[in-house]
């Protein structure tokens, strides 16, 4: 997946889709592509995963037990699919306990290090308030 591609898959989450084209190929230019098998797992511990294709069953930890099926992550968690975001709320509250994510299928993912998407909202406060917004409408749209 080459720079472009990296790019448009930032673009494409709803977290990344109102910030300038500047900001996105900055995220995309430290961003790194990671290919998970079913039953693989990826963490949000150091990076924010964007899910470029593929699906994956996403648990906060102690959620569910360490063995636990896939099946019963689904249940008692949530999944992502292409453009969903996985430990975005880590960059701004690094205190936030991490969350475990399983292939469903062969999945393509973007991380980006959680320092490296702090740096980009640091030096541009018109991204920040662009994520600012995205996170408070996705909010919105699911409470609502």
């Amino acid at each position: 997946m080459d720079l472009l591609d990296r790019a448009r898959t930032l673009a494409a989450c709803p977290l990344f889709e109102a910030l300038a084209p500047a900001v996105v190929v900055r995220l995309a230019e430290r961003g790194r592509v990671r290919e998970v098998a079913p039953g693989e797992t990826c963490s949000s511990e150091d990076h924010v995963w964007i899910v470029a294709s593929g699906a994956l069953a996403v648990t906060a930890h102690g959620a569910v037990d360490a063995l636990a099926s896939i099946g019963t992550r689904r249940a008692r968690g949530t999944a992502a699919e292409a453009g969903g975001a996985l430990g975005m709320i880590r960059v701004v509250s690094p205190a936030t306990p991490p969350v475990t994510a399983y292939a469903t299928e062969p999945t393509v993912l973007v991380g980006l290090a959680l320092d490296d998407v702090r740096d980009v909202l640091e030096e541009d406060p018109t991204a920040l308030a662009a994520l600012a917004e995205a996170v408070a409408a996705l909010l919105l749209r699911e409470a609502g």
